[in-house]
């Protein structure tokens, strides 16, 4: 555990993460919405009084600026969080570690061969092993990107990829979802890899209900892999309160899932 005490409870963002990660990253949707409400300005300047079109737009820019230096500053106190939190966990940090990569040839870390993974963060909670970081790769031209959380696991476990309809614009875009029915939570989940009914044994009452006490969160396994996928830009304390909630996803898992997930090992070539 922790040394400092977490609070399971963590607010829900108030912006679905897909759209976060456009904004936070600069990207062409910051923009196109400026402009989209430039082009307004500039009508509305003109029909009023001319003079107070450069003064409208002028505004507007300093607006954009001020979100750009706003997001450099929120960037720069997250990391430093991080950074104490790790320090003081006995953690440790490194900017990037391509080999990181290698570890999850599965859905969604192999659909892009040009894929990168940088503020990779090592280290040890409750007995298991965990790698976390952010990872990043194109779908169809569109840079998208999440936060990711590797954990041990001690027995191979069957081929399945789990996220909430938030997180599936960014790490399944190329994929079909297969709703799952957990009503219990309360963002919708959907089946990307592998078989439902191992979904929805993963998914019991008691898993769902460590879910539910945080901001909703994925996973994509296979074989001696775990990986918990999560929207980027995170608080420490939400980070903290997820990976608690991933590990109880560990501990809780059905002994029929491992079961399956031995079988599935022992089809594999070797």
């Amino acid at each position: 555990m922790t040394s400092a005490p977490v609070s399971r409870r963590t607010l829900r963002p108030r912006l679905r993460p897909a759209l976060v990660w456009q904004l936070r990253q600069g990207s062409t949707l910051v923009y196109v919405l400026w402009f989209a409400v430039a082009a307004p300005l500039v009508i509305a300047g003109l029909l009023l009084e001319p003079r107070w079109v450069g003064w409208m737009v002028l505004g507007w820019f300093l607006v954009l600026i001020g979100f750009t230096v706003y997001s450099r500053i929120a960037d720069g106190r997250e990391r430093k969080a991080w950074s104490d939190a790790i320090r003081q966990l006995g953690w440790q940090f490194s900017a990037s570690d391509p080999a990181v990569l290698e570890r999850w040839p599965f859905p969604p870390f192999d659909v892009d061969p040009a894929a990168e993974v940088f503020d990779v963060t090592t280290g040890r909670h409750r007995g298991r092993q965990l790698i976390t970081g952010r990872f990043q790769h194109r779908v169809r031209r569109r840079r998208l990107g999440f936060d990711f959380l590797d954990l041990e696991v001690e027995r191979p476990l069957p081929p399945l990829q789990v996220l909430p309809s938030s997180l599936a614009p960014l790490a399944a875009a190329s994929l079909l979802p297969l709703p799952l029915d957990v009503p219990e939570l309360t963002e919708a989940y959907c089946l990307f890899n592998g078989r439902e009914d191992h979904a929805l044994e993963v998914l019991h009452p008691q898993a769902v209900e460590a879910l539910a006490q945080v901001p909703p969160f994925g996973f994509s396994c296979e074989g001696r892999r775990f990986v918990a996928v999560l929207p980027a830009y995170r608080g420490t304390s939400t980070a903290l309160a997820q990976l608690d909630a991933a590990c109880d996803l560990l501990d809780l898992m059905p002994e029929h899932i491992w079961q399956a997930g031995e079988q599935w090992a022992a089809t594999r070539p070797s």
